[in-house]
């Protein structure tokens, strides 16, 4: 019987994939696991590799192959693909540019998570491995302050910010069929199912460093907080993920959510796209009116306000749009 599953994503990670699946493979356990793996039409070698991996453990490598891209036609490949196939009391996280480096990993935590039947979330530390070179030495993943110095730690801790590494966690698997709780076109998904999972029990932290998560210019996560190119392809679904944690954990996210607007709005305008900002505004038309204050407190004389009338439906969207855009050609004359 499957007592653990494994969910991989991977999509074009031919250098990196071997690694992921071997790092699965070579578990020592005394039960027995699956890995759900879900190759989303790669363009290189990826799919090639798994098939090999799934020749030699057959009954441990369970690909799901794709002949077009799901992430591009926002298809939820989890919550679609690989969680309805979940057999395992347990499920552990690894994408396919990440990797295991102990081969007890999965005995550890599920050792922990038997004899703690209050916990719903075991973690442990990963490093991180800067591929670019830009950082010339690794880093441990979470520092001690970061999970408040605790090796228990609650939703409450959680919802202050994430500390927990994907390819480091094991959930006392809660959702079984009921995949609704997670909204789509989130970002990031790992964070709110921690959260989900937090909701049901205790969050134990375990201190040997088990996993490498790397760090490189293909990750989605890459530039996060600051890059105009992560706020131009994932911004509106971080604004979506701040805006579910707000309506489902009671918590205020307001300031998240208005920064991250803003980062957004700029990012587009500077890049010209301006259907994918009123597809923005006419998501979150009740995060506009604070915005379009403060643009019109800043810049009283707009030159497009005389256009509104043209755009009746969407005039509060559009409205932040001309305020944002005549803040931007000032600023671009002076």
């Amino acid at each position: 019987m499957i007592k653990l599953s494994i969910i991989c994503l991977a999509y074009n990670h031919g250098p990196y994939i071997r690694q992921a699946l071997e790092g699965f493979v070579t578990q020592k356990t005394n039960f027995d696991f699956e890995v759900l793996i879900h190759d989303d039409a790669s363009t290189d070698a990826t799919a090639d590799i798994i098939r090999e991996y799934q020749q030699k453990y057959p009954h441990i490598i369970k690909p799901i192959f794709q002949t077009e891209n799901q992430w591009s036609k926002k298809i939820g490949i989890c919550k679609n693909f690989l969680y309805p196939n979940i057999k395992g009391k347990y499920v552990a996280f690894c994408e396919g540019d990440d990797y295991w480096t102990d081969e007890n990993k999965l005995q550890k935590q599920v050792d922990f998570l038997d004899t703690h039947p209050d916990y719903a979330i075991c973690f442990h530390p990963v490093t991180v491995k800067w591929e670019d070179g830009s950082n010339n030495h690794d880093e441990i993943f979470p520092k001690p302050r970061y999970r408040f110095y605790k090796k228990t730690l609650t939703l409450a801790d959680l919802l202050k910010h994430n500390f927990i590494q994907t390819n480091s966690v094991v959930y006392r698997w809660c959702l079984q069929d009921n995949f609704d709780v997670l909204p789509d076109g989130i970002m990031p998904g790992d964070y709110f199912l921690h959260l989900i999972h937090a909701k049901t029990g205790k969050i134990g932290f375990l201190p040997d460093i088990m996993a490498v998560y790397r760090r490189h210019s293909d990750s989605v996560w890459f530039g996060a907080g600051y890059s105009d190119e992560f706020f131009i392809r994932n911004g509106r679904a971080h604004i979506t993920f701040l805006h579910e944690v707000q309506k489902q954990f009671n918590v205020d996210k307001s300031a998240n959510i208005h920064s991250t607007f803003i980062k957004t709005i700029a990012a587009l305008l500077k890049k010209h796209d301006f259907k994918s900002l009123q597809m923005l505004c006419e998501k979150f038309p009740q995060y506009i009116p604070q915005i379009s204050e403060e643009m019109l407190y800043l810049n009283s004389n707009l030159k497009y306000a005389r256009k509104l009338d043209k755009y009746k439906k969407i005039c509060i969207a559009v409205g932040c749009i001309y305020i944002i855009m005549s803040l931007f050609l000032i600023w671009y004359v002076l």
